[in-house]
């Protein structure tokens, strides 16, 4: 049984950030269920694929800039926000770099180096408390594998398994949603991100993204509403907006967490740790998870480069601006989900832009 210092799982900008902060210092093996070593993949991340600006500064304090493959067409300098329940409609400046998030994904990983062991096309198991560490199972085509490591890192999404299995005791999970998302052709030329909101349907938001000939079409529902139907809802709603969402040729769909305070976050355990959206790491205001994603990363790293053995301690405290960040996006709830609000600051028309499209 091959035996690591660190099993990583996921491979998305949590897990390709700590794996690439580790490289050269201990023995580590990342694991993902989808085969990031080729292209094009079935499984498909449900994203927007927006680099916004907080995940702008992430990239730039680890020196990074995106290369061309990773991005998409059109690159966006405004965000149209549709307040259906107030009959509104705003333009803001705001900046946005469109990239495929697959792409992005392989690229992180592309910057791990030779020491860094992969297992691609994947899935995690289970993982069960062995001496002083854990022994992990994990499956490849039907084939199953045994490993063993001192700290297994959980960098496996909303719906972490790592989570789910080895942390069941934390119920302080963050409010849980469906976010569907469906693919369109880009009949109208659309270049802008498009916001939408209408409490109706959820008391998240919904979202239009252009990508190259197409645009993508997205709605977070709470869990234990019926998803499909209040997506499809919410795209009748806004063909009087001059959105046609009538012909999809692709859709997606996946668990969302939507953090209301810091005490919903679970950084880990004996042994374990969590990062990016497994911890409950994304922005409840816009559901941005990237920039949490690689910062966190790069957190786990520093404490267990700092002390392996205790690590989790080291985190926790590394964390805290990102805890603190979460409870001051929590106090900007009511300007963006208050109807009331929210109305009154559309219709001043505060900070808002006009487009032209005739110049």
């Amino acid at each position: 049984m091959e035996h690591y210092d660190i099993v990583i799982i996921g491979a998305g900008p949590a897990g390709s950030t700590l794996a690439r902060e580790l490289q050269g210092r201990y023995r580590v093996l990342l694991v993902d269920r989808r085969p990031l070593d080729r292209e094009p993949s079935k499984l498909i991340k449900n994203c927007g694929g927006l680099i916004a600006p907080d995940a702008q500064k992430a990239l730039a304090t680890f020196g990074l800039s995106i290369p061309r493959v990773v991005l998409v067409s059109p690159q966006m300098f405004s965000v149209e926000t549709v307040d259906v329940d107030n009959d509104l409609v705003r333009n803001y400046q705001r900046h946005y770099i469109n990239v495929d998030r697959e792409r992005y994904d392989r690229w992180l990983v592309s910057l791990c180096d030779e020491s860094i062991e992969r297992r691609f096309n994947t899935r995690f198991r289970s993982a069960v408390k062995s001496g002083n560490g854990y022994r992990i199972t994990l499956a490849h085509e039907g084939e199953h594998e045994e490993v063993s490591a001192d700290i297994i890192v959980g960098a496996d999404g909303a719906n972490s398994r790592v989570r789910k299995l080895l942390l069941p005791e934390q119920q302080n999970e963050p409010k849980r949603y469906i976010s569907i998302q469906e693919w369109f052709p880009n009949t109208r030329g659309l270049n802008r991100f498009v916001a939408v909101f209408d409490s109706e349907v959820s008391d998240f938001y919904s979202w239009i993204i252009p990508k190259d000939d197409g645009m993508i079409f997205g709605t977070a529902i709470e869990e234990g509403r019926d998803a499909t139907a209040y997506h499809n809802l919410q795209k009748k709603k806004l063909a009087k907006y001059g959105y046609d969402l009538t012909n999809p040729v692709q859709k997606e769909g996946c668990y969302l967490l939507r953090p209301r305070s810091s005490r919903e976050l679970t950084l880990g355990g004996e042994g374990v740790a969590l990062i990016g959206e497994a911890a409950g790491f994304n922005s409840p205001t816009s559901a941005e998870g990237i920039s949490y994603a690689m910062v966190s990363g790069r957190m786990l790293a520093e404490a267990i480069i700092e002390d392996k053995s205790g690590f989790l301690a080291l985190y926790r405290h590394n964390a805290r601006p990102l805890t603190k960040n979460i409870d001051s996006k929590m106090r900007k709830y009511p300007t963006m989900y208050n109807r009331t609000i929210r109305r009154w600051i559309l219709a001043s028309g505060l900070g808002a832009i006009e487009i032209n499209q005739s110049l």
